[in-house]
């Protein structure tokens, strides 16, 4: 919950520059003291406090005589209680005339102290009372003084002519523990001889109070290090003999920290609400907390967290007073209900459970709610929140359960209960008839009463039920009928598919309203979530830092689409939380790495911070790569570039990790390429998804590609959906039809893809690697021409490619890379590359290779061809070294510990090992 608020404009006096003083001390007449400060709601907004030492220290004086005389009051109301039991008690015991109670009777010393300590005890009600009254409170501003229809002042003349009520001194709002932090800050900067006080100084007072310390620890800062770091920078500051004053930064923080504070709606500004302000006065300080991970977003969503815990305890205490006239049965408070025993078979009473807090309070749906309620107010008899399963569509129904409790309702809500039907209840063991006779029962229970709303979960199950006969009903019909007759009231929730499938345009649908619950982001799923983890912190044990929550909000969001926030994210925490038990026990951190881990764990994609060792290998992937693939270095430096930067997280969010289309003749290793791609840059050759676009050249392949609402899964949208971190290879691209290529449109620029099913598919973790044929004749021609790549690829592009794919899609990929035809040295360290693949083979079994050099050569030329590249010496080694060392295996020819030789007319021969 947050007030609206405006931003605050500030207005400084140019003749004393703020400080409200003049050089000789006294106060400025151009301003009239106020110095500085800012309109907002139609107020004009100021500091007024002058400080001193002398100040200071009498106003430490009069807090420390009134506690003394606090003390004393006390002392002599408890003296007098005291002495009245000892007198009561010796009247008894004597047989005294209990009359004697007045002293001007017996004349008894115990009686005259009584009677003392009832005056002290009325001067102690009068005190705190007056203490109560003058309790520091931020005002709160009526409508019609807002700054609507007002004329803001343009100059101080008409600001000092303002009327007095227009003028807040916002002081008045600072609590006493605030103040007394800044009375402390100027004392630090007077010790320290520095010639104004500011927003440094009260920043590093304010982080010896509990609350801004206990907002730094959930947020997983080392309390020493920022102290030391805030300290280092404070003792930078010049000294000077001038007198000490309010540096003008420090006073707009301050009147920052009272409007922050008020559209937070607290009644007073705590130490806590300071620490916003001051940092947005103060850079060095954003400089500091950006070392240590924190910025202006986290406090305030910290901020949120204890409020929306503050507010959970009052606002429990506040209902359950209010509960107390809100009766435990289905009477109403007037007992005029009428009984509805068959309702109570199939119905859990949603208003009881509120009123003995067995409902989660329900937070950041404040709009949805007033949603609802205004749907009623504006004649619906029935609301349908629609959204997708796990957003809170039942805690928004548990939050009007709870303002009902309280009687926060429109009119026609109030002093009524909230009633959920069982729908497994309302047609268990009965055929459709018996059900719709149930519904008929309970509906006229319900419109008897007058005191109960109804509730029904999924909405869709009861959709279809009918008599059987033709002209029978179905139950959704009979509910419809009778809210537009009966005059009862209704809320049920539906998924937005079950929504399209059975509720749009049925006759249900005319008399409901339809509200939309929407998937939280951002820092409304945190703040939701916020107001689980004291249940979870209590449930297992652990403590959660705010960056634990932040984390498993960002990354669920961004990493798991087949479920929804919070829920999604709620599920993940309880797990961690197990997990963090069974590893670190019992009052252990969570912290965002825990959840960085289990996200990994549960999506096989690395989310966690990016190591120096990690760093490294991505440093030299050129030399990873070319392990595997031999040649091409110019496609391996711009692959490589692109990963880097999609590692280092320097790429837009909404689209795949790369785009790439490779182009050349076939066997030059475009294949072998997004095959190393994928083994270095995600672990395994295994998360490659490759299609044959030749297999997707009709326009039905649509279907086969995406799937169909009958429930055909696509192959595609189904191998990204279950595993998102991959790498997608559309083999010779330009042979698919224009549909499907239009599909990959949306996909490179979006980063997602909705299948047949209406589902998202996000590609955001995917890189999307393309091959394609066209122009190989041309590409190998330029280059024995010796025409420089650049010139190759630009006319490739106009020249070639267009003529196959639309321009756009083309300048959807991040590049376009050119495969030069291999040369015959290629060839041959391709050899020695695939040998040394064999070579491995065999040493699992204990079998050595050796290759004579001339081999090698003799090998490479037979299994060169400029047309097919090195794709027919994979088949030559297949045929004259693979099957001749599988036949001398299988013969026996060959065993452990020999070695197989290719010898130099690359023929296999086998060298026999020592018998051990």
């Amino acid at each position: 919950m947050q007030r609206e608020g405006g931003k605050n404009q500030f207005i400084t006096c140019p003749a004393c520059s703020g400080s409200g003083e003049n050089e000789s001390g006294f106060s400025c007449k151009n301003c009239a003291g106020l110095g500085t400060g800012s309109f907002n709601f139609g107020r004009f907004l100021y500091w007024g406090p002058k400080f001193g030492i002398a100040v200071i220290e009498l106003d430490h004086f009069r807090k420390k005589a009134h506690l003394l005389i606090n003390i004393v009051a006390f002392f002599i109301a408890f003296l007098g209680l005291s002495s009245l039991f000892f007198w009561v008690y010796s009247a008894q015991s004597l047989g005294a005339d209990m009359g004697a109670f007045f002293f001007w009777r017996d004349k008894s010393v115990l009686i005259l102290i009584f009677w003392i300590s009832v005056f002290a005890d009325m001067f102690i009600y009068y005190r705190l009372s007056e203490e109560q009254r003058k309790k520091h409170k931020i005002k709160a501003v009526k409508r019609d003084e807002r700054t609507k229809g007002q004329k803001i002042p343009n100059n101080w003349d008409e600001l000092k002519a303002l009327k007095e009520k227009r003028k807040i001194n916002v002081a008045g709002g600072f609590g006493e523990k605030t103040f007394s932090l800044i009375e402390d800050a100027y004392i630090l900067a007077n010790k320290l001889k520095h010639g104004s006080l500011d927003p440094l100084h009260l920043f590093y007072v304010a982080l010896s109070d509990s609350q801004v310390g206990s907002l730094f620890t959930r947020l997983n800062v080392d309390p020493k290090k920022l102290i030391s770091k805030v300290k280092f920078h404070i003792e930078k500051k010049e000294k000077t003999n001038t007198s000490l004053k309010i540096s003008l930064e420090l006073k707009e923080a301050l009147i920052n920290a009272y409007t922050d504070a008020y559209m937070l709606y607290a009644k007073k500004v705590n130490p806590i609400h300071l620490i916003i302000p001051l940092m947005k006065e103060e850079k060095i300080l954003e400089e500091i907390l950006y070392d240590v991970e924190v910025d202006t977003v986290k406090i305030f969503n910290v901020m949120k967290w204890f409020m929306i815990d503050k507010m959970m305890i009052e606002n429990y205490e506040a209902y359950r007073k209010a509960a107390r006239f809100k009766p435990s049965t289905n009477m109403d408070r007037a007992y005029t209900s009428v009984a509805t025993p068959f309702l109570n078979q199939i119905a859990y009473d949603l208003t009881v459970a509120a009123k003995w807090g067995k409902l989660e309070m329900c937070v950041s749906r404040d709009e949805e709610i007033e949603a609802a309620f205004q749907a009623f107010e504006s004649g619906k008899n029935g609301v349908l929140l629609i959204g997708p399963p796990g957003v809170g569509k039942r805690a928004v129904i548990h939050g009007v359960a709870q303002l009902m409790v309280s009687e926060d309702v429109p009119f026609m809500f109030k002093d009524k209960r909230l009633v959920e039907i069982d729908v497994a209840g309302l047609v268990s063991g009965a055929n459709p008839a018996q059900a719709e006779e149930r519904l008929i029962g309970a509906i006229n229970e319900v419109s008897r009463a007058g005191n109960i709303i109804i509730y029904i979960e999924n909405i869709q199950n009861i959709m279809g039920i009918s008599a059987g006969t033709e002209e029978s009903l179905d139950l959704a019909e009979v509910l419809a009928n009778a809210l537009d007759r009966a005059g009862i009231y209704c809320f049920a929730t539906v998924t937005k598919q079950n929504y399209v499938k059975y509720v749009e345009n049925s006759p249900l649908d005319h008399v409901v309203a339809n509200v939309e619950i929407e998937e939280p982001e951002g820092n409304k799923a945190i703040q939701i979530i916020e107001s689980k983890i004291t249940a979870l912190e209590g449930r297992y044990g652990v403590y959660f830092s705010y960056n634990a929550i932040e984390n498993v909000v960002m990354l669920s969001d961004k990493l798991i689409h087949d479920r929804y926030l919070p829920e999604k994210a709620i599920d993940i925490l309880n797990s961690i939380a197990v997990k963090v038990v069974k590893e670190k026990g019992q009052g252990a951190v969570v912290t965002k790495d825990d959840i960085a881990t289990v996200i990994s764990e549960i999506t096989k994609i690395p989310t966690t911070k990016l190591t120096k060792s990690e760093g490294k290998d991505l440093l030299k992937l050129e030399e990873k790569i070319h392990g595997r693939m031999i040649g091409q270095e110019e496609a391996v430096s711009m692959v490589s570039n692109s990963l880097r930067r999609a590692r280092a997280n320097l790429r837009e969010g909404k689209r795949p990790i790369a785009n790439f289309l490779f182009a050349g003749p076939t066997g030059v290793g475009k294949t072998e390429l997004a095959k190393s791609v994928s083994e270095i840059y995600f672990g395994s050759e295994s998360y490659m998804t490759r299609l044959d676009m030749s297999e997707y050249q009709h326009p039905n392949s649509v279907v086969k590609m995406i799937g169909s609402a009958d429930g055909v899964q696509g192959y595609l949208t189904e191998k990204v959906r279950r595993s998102p971190y991959s790498l997608v290879l559309l083999d010779e691209l330009e042979k698919a039809h224009p549909d499907i290529l239009n599909l990959f449109l949306q996909v490179m620029d979006d980063g997602r893809l909705t299948d047949g099913q209406g589902r998202t598919i996000d590609f955001t973790n995917s890189i999307i690697i393309a091959t394609s044929n066209a122009g190989s004749l041309y590409i190998q021609k330029e280059v024995q021409n010796g025409t420089d790549i650049d010139t190759i690829k630009e006319r490739l592009i106009n020249e070639h490619l267009n003529q196959v794919m639309r321009p756009e899609l083309i300048n959807r990929f991040d590049g376009v890379v050119v495969f030069k035809p291999l040369t015959i040295a290629n060839v041959e360290d391709i050899t020695r590359l695939l040998l040394r693949k064999s070579a491995g083979l065999l040493d699992q079994k204990g079998i050595g290779l050796k290759v004579h050099d001339n081999a090698i050569a003799k090998l490479a030329a037979a299994g060169f061809d400029p047309k097919f590249g090195a794709r027919p010496l994979r088949r030559l080694l297949q045929d004259r070294i693979d099957n001749q060392v599988a036949n001398k295996l299988l013969s026996e020819q060959l065993a452990r510990r020999d070695t197989v030789y290719i010898n130099e007319n690359a023929e296999v021969e086998v060298i026999k090992g020592k018998l051990l």
